[in-house]
Parts: structure tokens; sequence; C-alpha cells
């Protein structure tokens, strides 16, 4: 008679894993195994995909067990000398972790958390493995040839993409007139801010705001050296016009596109603007 498969509690699972049961939980959580339902754990479809299942005990009452072949789970196990985190594969390409996490998520491979990073199933196929740091906080890590991914370097590439008929495109499909205006644009839809672009004044005929939040009722102007001959007496009609109506406004320069991903969330969260 063949041997019956063995089974381990979650508890169990940690101590094969030299983890402990607290993380354990929040690791099975942050991957979407399972969920917390009132005052106990319960496991998701996806858990029950990777082979969970209920036990029940008269001392514990009903509880989680796994096969004992989750253990060799790559995204529970995966060796973390060959992984990486964000923070270390934004340093090898010279770009802020910010914008690699938020270049990841639109390819759908993370998505935000109510704290920190989630990896997604897409991502997970990629190598991403789900981990929790000191804080409790969960983050991915995630193998070098990420970098090489097709589809990761043709994002990487629209952050720059060279203007096309005097115009700059943008990843959210906008074409920006200079390319400051496409770094500002990459850098409000990656952060998920939902903006416009030439957006129409209501209290002047002719007029466009070159950016705008709706959900802030807040206005961003760029002004340096890329804007086009002409364009400040516009710009200042602008202005004094944003005053008049009480708009909110935020006004950029040369040096703050040049510290874009510091200086941007600051100026928003003076409005109230959380990234």
């Amino acid at each position: 008679m063949a041997a019956e498969a063995q089974s381990l509690s979650t508890s169990a699972l940690a101590k094969a894993l030299k983890k402990t049961s607290k993380q354990m939980f929040s690791e099975l959580d942050a991957l979407g195994w399972i969920e917390r339902v009132e005052d106990a754990w319960r496991l998701t479809a996806k858990g029950e995909f990777e082979g969970g299942t209920y036990r029940e005990s008269k001392r514990f009452g009903r509880y989680i067990i796994w096969p004992e072949s989750i253990v060799e789970h790559k995204a529970l196990i995966s060796s973390e000398s060959q992984l990486y985190t964000v923070g270390q594969l934004a340093r090898e390409i010279d770009q802020p972790a910010f914008l690699l996490s938020a270049l990841l998520h639109n390819l759908g491979w993370l998505k935000r958390g109510r704290k920190g990073w989630r990896v997604t199933p897409a991502g997970t196929e990629l190598g991403g493995c789900q981990r929790l740091d000191a804080q409790g906080i969960p983050y991915v890590i995630w193998p070098r040839d990420l970098l090489e991914h097709t589809c990761f370097n043709e994002s990487l590439e629209m952050l720059k993409a060279e203007p096309v008929d005097n115009h700059y495109p943008c990843i959210d499909g906008h074409q920006a007139q200079c390319r400051a205006e496409q770094q500002i644009d990459n850098w409000l839809y990656l952060s998920g801010l939902v903006h416009a672009y030439q957006h129409p004044l209501s209290f002047a005929e002719s007029l466009y705001a070159d950016f705008y939040l709706p959900e802030a009722q807040l206005y961003i102007e760029y002004w340096g050296k890329e804007n086009p001959a002409g364009a400040v007496t516009e710009k200042m009609r602008k202005k004094t016009l944003f005053s008049e109506n009480g708009c909110q406004l935020i006004e950029l320069k040369d040096e703050d596109i040049e510290h874009l991903y510091e200086r941007l969330p600051q100026l928003l969260l003076s409005f109230d603007v959380e990234v």
C-alpha cells in the first residue's frame, strides 16, 4: 500500500521553512493564498489551487493544512542569493526604485497593497517572490533576468521615447510638447494619478493647462527652457487667471524636473494628494 501523503499545518510549514508562524501567515496572505475573515484564516481560490485544504480538530478546531510538497514551491523558497530587490535592480539600470516598481505595476507583475507591494500571478510566473520586511510590510524580490525581458525594456524605452513629428510620446498615449512634459506625464501615469494633458480652461477661451488632476482640482504648469518661444506671455496670462479664479496650482521649473521623483510627491502632498 502506498504511503499516505503527508500534510503540514501552516505553523509546521513555517518551521520547515525556518520562519516564524506570524511571518508565514503574513506571507501566505500577501501571496493571496489565505485571507483573514473575522477571527479566522480562510483559504482563497488561489490557496486551494496550491493544494491547501482544511482539517478539523477537537483541540484546535478548523485549520488549514498544506501538502508536504509545498515546501519546494518557488514562491516560498527561491534562493535569496539569486534574487534581487527592486532597489538593487534599479541601481543596475540607474533608475529610481519608485520608477521600477511603477513600471512592474504597469506591466501587471506587481500590485499595490494597503502597504507595500504584492506580486501578481503573472509576476510569480516570471520568478517574483513575495517577502516581508522586519515591519511586516510586503515586498517582492526578482531574478536578475527580469531586466532582459522584452516587455520591460520596451516600457523602459517608452520613458525616454524620441519625438515623432515634434511630439514626445508618453506611456499613456499622450503626445507631449517637450521632454520635460513627457517626464511629468509619465510620472503622473505611473503614480496612478488620473490626469489630463493640455486641458482646456473653462474660464478662458483658447487657453489650455499643461496638466490637470480632476480629483484634486489641481493644475500643473511647466516653466522652463523647453517651453516654446512666445510661451511666456501665455503662461503669465494663465497664471493670472489661475489666481483670479482661486485655482490650485503647482509650477515646475527645470530644477524640479531634474529631481522630479522626489520633488513632485512633496508638492502634491501640500495639496493633500498622496502618492
